[in-house]
């Protein structure tokens, strides 16, 4: 039994298109709500989202403990059990959200300024609203309702700004402050209307100690890796210039936005394994697919490094030319999206009930936080700068990367000389991006212009990857696995899919 790699590519690219529509839509969005609001009310707003933030980070962990076991008992097939784990999780989760709902409404009495007070207190409504709103989306997530969950983030990435632009005129700040209470109103009918997840309150104290026990852990996780995300902006601020911080940021805004869009693939595809894992009897064969997903991921970023190198390279220099500086840092900081995108698969793994090992992910994660924030100051010190951090964060999430792999190897392959031959496949086009990293920041550096610089890019990576998949990875793009992908991705009998071929 083998897991479908076109059926996730398909599922995912639902969410694709959603994010593609929202960032579409958040640009003219964040330019109006430039125009109607002061720098100040843009800092209240910012404000009072980090109280929502904190809140939703801090939590015992009992729904992410429900995440993995749910889709586990969909694959055993033991609908009540799977429903008791679900209401119990879903109702302690509630419980304990009045918590921060509470802190939150509490902290806006002791400001005197009205905009935080009131910003707060809808705040406060919106976490707890949003909240119970996210019970829905998760559950139906999990259970593989992607099309139900993908309408959804739509209704909301237009809903929200469309609120936005129609009141901004007449609410001023108060328009982006109610925009997100009003679009979780909506959302709850939509999902109580297309995604019934019967649900009723039930509450257990042995089974919700059990799950914070496991839950803990992944909660835990959530902090440190947000923690690893936000560490080189924390130290450049608090060591450098504003001006490195703004070139830090304006790059890494662009690499966060592909790691999402590529890391869409991995989130539908930890439910659709964990189901699996829960039918095979063997745990150690549960999760052999994910080598040739590997393989596979790790061509498709290394391919796309270089393009987003040159794309990033040639608007810049075009339309945004006060943040050339901040190109030698994207062609660093653009292979994250290797590194991230191929870390998913030994983390899904690791993390998943059959082999139970989410407190080693934490751990490698919470050992790469402290490598990153020492080598950053490091750096620092020896006068690097920004380019040294942000070669300290390709180093760091190297390393947590390929220690994830060592530790989930034997779960993917069982034997050594298989496993050093896997890693020689999954890292040699990362190499080759990286070359073109070095390649692409010599170019940039000469007084070629834009247009030269993309036809010699350009014309050298159609060479190399035409190569590259032609000889040493000529298995994998066999014309007999591109029909049956094609045969999975679109649904589409063979021979048909045959004569398509045919005529390209």
């Amino acid at each position: 039994m083998t897991i479908s790699i076109g059926n996730v590519v398909k599922q995912s690219a639902k969410f694709n298109v959603v994010s593609a529509v929202s960032l579409l839509l958040q640009i003219p969005n964040q330019l109006i709500i430039g125009m109607f609001l002061v720098p100040e009310e843009y800092g209240v707003i910012s404000f009072v989202l980090l109280w929502k933030l904190y809140g939703g980070l801090v939590n015992p962990g009992m729904l992410s403990a429900s995440q993995r076991e749910i889709p586990y008992l969909m694959g055993k097939n033991e609908k009540e059990r799977l429903l008791r784990v679900q209401n119990i999780s879903i109702s302690s989760d509630l419980v304990y959200s009045i918590l921060p709902f509470l802190v939150i409404l509490c902290a806006s009495l002791f400001y005197s300024n009205q905009l935080i007070r009131v910003g707060l207190i809808l705040t406060a409504i919106s976490f707890l609203s949003e909240r119970f709103v996210n019970y829905w989306v998760t559950i139906n997530f999990i259970k593989q309702n992607f099309t139900v969950v993908a309408v959804g983030k739509l209704i909301r990435s237009i809903l929200s700004p469309v609120i936005i632009i129609i009141s901004i005129y007449w609410l001023g700040i108060y328009a982006v402050l109610i925009a997100p209470l009003v679009c979780i109103i909506f959302m709850g009918i939509y999902y109580l209307r297309k995604g019934p997840i019967g649900y009723h309150f039930q509450f257990e104290w042995t089974e919700v100690i059990r799950l914070i026990k496991i839950g803990f852990i992944f909660s835990l996780s959530g902090v440190i890796f947000y923690i690893y995300r936000m560490s080189d902006r924390t130290i450049i601020a608090a060591f450098l210039s504003l001006h490195d911080l703004g070139l830090f940021a304006f790059a890494m805004g662009f690499i966060m936005f592909g790691m999402s869009f590529l890391g869409d693939f991995g989130r539908v595809l930890e439910p659709i394994l964990w189901e699996h894992s829960g039918k095979i009897k063997n745990p150690e064969d549960s999760f052999s697919d994910t080598k040739r997903m590997a393989v596979y991921m790790s061509l498709i970023t290394a391919i796309i490094i270089p393009l987003v190198q040159v794309g990033y390279d040639v608007v810049v220099k075009l339309l945004v030319q006060k943040y050339i500086e901040s190109i030698p840092l994207f062609f660093i900081l653009s292979n994250m999206l290797y590194l991230a995108s191929i870390s998913t698969f030994p983390n899904i793994i690791l993390n998943s009930l059959v082999v139970n090992k989410q407190a080693f992910v934490t751990g490698i994660y919470a050992i790469g936080v402290g490598i990153n924030i020492v080598l950053d100051l490091l750096v620092i010190h020896l006068g690097y700068g920004i380019r040294g951090i942000a070669f300290v964060t390709i180093v760091s999430q190297g390393l947590v990367t390929f220690v994830s792999y060592f530790i989930a190897r034997k779960y993917m392959i069982r034997q050594k000389k298989g496993f050093s031959l896997f890693l020689v496949q999954i890292t040699f086009p990362f190499m080759i991006s990286v070359l073109f990293s070095v390649f692409h920041g010599f170019l940039s550096a000469t007084t070629l212009n834009s247009w030269l610089f993309c036809i010699i890019s350009m014309g050298s990576q159609i060479f190399i990857w035409s190569v590259v998949i032609a000889v040493p990875y000529r298995n994998y793009f066999h014309r007999d696995k591109v029909i049956n992908f094609a045969k999975e991705l679109y649904g589409l009998g063979t021979a048909k899919i045959r004569r398509k071929l045919k005529t390209v």
